[in-house]
C-alpha cells in the first residue's frame, strides 16, 4: 500500500493486490544527469526508471518515502496468456479489511457508468472496432493532459533554482521573442508512442 499525502486532495491509498516492490524517489529533477551539478536530493525523479531498466538499486529510497512512487510487479507470463494486477485509489486505509473485498462488485459499476459517458460522445453507427478506437483515442487524451508553461524572458534567463543555462542559449531558437508568454493546458499524444 502507498500512502498519497496532498495538500488539498487530503490523504489517499493506493492499494496494490499482492506483494509487488514498493519503489520511492523524489519528483526532482536529476541535475547531475541535466546539468553537470551535484543533486540537491539523493533519490531524483529517473531513479524509479534507474532501477527497472539498469538495476541500479541505490537509486530508490530504501526507507521507502518520497514524492513519486511506483508498485513494481515482476510477472512471467507464457505466449497468449493474460494477467490482471488489481489496484485501489481510496481515500481512507482499509486497515483490518481487503481493499479488494468488494472489488469484483465496485468494478461493474465504473465500466457502467464509463460505458454511460461514452455513449453519449462516441456515434452509435460506428462498427464496435471503431467504437473502441475512439474511446480509446478519448482516454488517452484524458489521461495525457499536461499544463505547458513557456515563457521566453524566464527560458532565457533560466530558472532561479536551477544552475544558470549555457550562454549559446541567449542567441538560441526564439530568443527575440521576449513578448512570449504562453500559459496553457494540452492534451498530447501518449508519450509512448
Amino acid at each position: 500500500m502507498i500512502e498519497l499525502n496532498h495538500a488539498q486532495a487530503g490523504n489517499r491509498w493506493l492499494h496494490c493486490e499482492g506483494a509487488p516492490e514498493l519503489l520511492f524517489t523524489e519528483n526532482e529533477t536529476n541535475h547531475r544527469r541535466l546539468f553537470g551539478v551535484e543533486n540537491r536530493r539523493r533519490y531524483v525523479k529517473d531513479g524509479i526508471n534507474d532501477y527497472i531498466v539498469h538495476g541500479a538499486t541505490d537509486s530508490v529510497n530504501p526507507k521507502l518515502t518520497g514524492t513519486k512512487a511506483c508498485a513494481h510487479y515482476r510477472l512471467a507470463m507464457g505466449p497468449g496468456e493474460s494477467v490482471a494486477v488489481r489496484l485501489r485509489l481510496a481515500n481512507h486505509d482499509f486497515k483490518a479489511t481487503s481493499a479488494f473485498a468488494d472489488f469484483d462488485r465496485i468494478f461493474p459499476d465504473r465500466r457502467y457508468e464509463a460505458d454511460e459517458f461514452y455513449s453519449t460522445v462516441v456515434p452509435a453507427d460506428l462498427s464496435d472496432d471503431a467504437k473502441n478506437v475512439m474511446r480509446q483515442g478519448f482516454a488517452g487524451m484524458l489521461w495525457s493532459k499536461q499544463f505547458y508553461h513557456y515563457v521566453v524572458k524566464d527560458w532565457l534567463k533560466g530558472d532561479p533554482d536551477n544552475p544558470p543555462p549555457p550562454p549559446q542559449r541567449l542567441g538560441g531558437r526564439n530568443h527575440e521573442w521576449t513578448h512570449l508568454y504562453n500559459s496553457d493546458v494540452i492534451s498530447m499524444p501518449d508519450k509512448w508512442e
